[in-house]
């Protein structure tokens, strides 16, 4: 209890005392205690949480909006009592599109004293940051980090998306028996994990499907100029194009394509979410099609409820600039509170046993399980890219 330091407080308190009854006096004093004493408590500690994705670099554009969306699901959080009493705190870090960026953003958080990370959103970043929090003993759960090197590194790493060998074969399986696709073309960012990991993976299962590849060609991640890979497709003449890419890349590369007369189908990965967004396709020309992780027009509770929340928060547009990738984002802040609260602990070692517990957590893109592994088995969605929308085609089950 505080002690007052007020002298005209007592002095009034004296002047009362002749003339008032003592029970009012009593009771005016105590509830002048209660306050000073609620003024003196020091306020609950924050339970600091890294959000960490790509800021600044090519990766922003596609990357940024989860930074919006984590502190959402913080808010939300803390409206509720946050976890354990004490509220959660979001630090936000930038992996400036890199892996060299990536890996000290990981040593920043370290720094900053947080007991979890959500994020990256590119495995290539996160096999960088990876390593350094698994030393630091420090919860890592990447929004869509599919390759799946990933969770390898130990047991504090997580992911809240599906791997790419299981979206791998989910697209072979569409392109043959969906799409009637017989020879393919596979483009490849060179050199990056995700990019090559999936494109070995629907390489294998096409042709296990009884499939061709024709030809793969490469390109880097910050190209601009398209011209040779498209010329490569033509002289090919696939009945489809697989490109592994990640929004900006992808978008620019079928833009070429489209303008140069190429008529065939474009499949994608994951990494083409939020493609749509962006003035790099004109979608009205093509059949375009992409495999990713939520669509709103998925009806479980958890889903209504984010799109309601996205409406309320950032008004009637709310779904022109959130993708899926944002929705992975959400579940995992979700999940870190979650496990805080079942674990009864903020402790980063008390956070990795319980998220290893996970079992039947109902997020915004599925219900996620951690049985005997870091990686959910989750349902994958198949999208199509029209003229006016990203048009819902099937929701496959693992």
């Amino acid at each position: 209890m505080g002690t007052f330091h007020n002298g005209g407080f007592r002095g009034l308190l004296g002047v009362l005392r002749s003339n008032w009854p003592s029970g009012l006096l009593i009771a005016l004093a105590l509830c002048a205690l209660s306050r000073d004493a609620a003024a003196q408590s020091p306020r609950p500690e924050p339970v600091r949480v890294g959000s960490v994705f790509a800021m600044t670099g090519p990766g922003a554009e596609e990357n940024s909006p989860n930074y919006r969306i984590v502190k959402l699901a913080a808010d939300k959080i803390n409206a509720t009592g946050g976890v354990l009493g004490r509220p959660l705190e979001i630090v936000e870090l930038d992996t400036m599109s890199s892996a060299l960026g990536a890996r000290q953003a990981a040593h920043d958080a370290i720094k900053a004293g947080v007991v979890a990370v959500v994020g990256p959103s590119w495995s290539s970043q996160a096999m960088a940051m990876g390593p350094v929090l698994q030393q630091a003993g420090i919860p890592m759960l990447g929004a869509t980090t599919t390759a799946p090197g990933v969770t390898a590194i130990g047991d504090y790493i997580f992911r809240v998306c599906y791997t790419d060998d299981l979206q791998a074969r989910i697209l072979a399986r569409f392109a043959r028996q969906d799409l009637g696709a017989v020879r393919a073309v596979v483009v490849t960012i060179a050199g990056d994990v995700y990019s090559e990991g999936l494109s070995a993976g629907f390489t294998q299962h096409f042709t296990a499907l009884g499939g061709v590849v024709a030809g793969q060609v490469r390109y880097l991640q910050d190209a601009m100029d398209f011209a040779a890979q498209v010329e490569a497709v033509r002289r090919e003449a696939p009945d489809l194009v697989f490109v592994a890419g990640y929004t900006r890349d992808s978008g620019l590369l079928l833009k070429q394509a489209r303008g140069a007369g190429l008529g065939m189908p474009f499949l994608g990965g994951d990494g083409w979410t939020a493609l749509e967004h962006y003035p790099y396709l004109d979608p009205a020309r093509g059949e375009n099609y992409y495999v990713s992780h939520w669509h709103p027009a998925d009806a479980s509770p958890a889903s209504r409820e984010f799109v309601e929340l996205l409406l309320r928060e950032f008004g009637p547009d709310a779904l022109e600039s959130i993708d899926a990738g944002n929705a992975n984002a959400y579940d995992a802040l979700c999940l870190v509170a979650d496990a805080i609260r079942r674990a009864g602990s903020a402790e980063p070692s008390a956070i990795r046993d319980a998220l290893a517990a996970t079992d039947g957590f109902a997020g915004v893109t599925g219900t996620i399980s951690f049985r005997g592994s870091r990686d959910p088995v989750k349902p994958l969605v198949v999208l199509r890219i029209t003229p006016d929308a990203v048009e819902f085609v099937k929701k496959v089950e693992p």
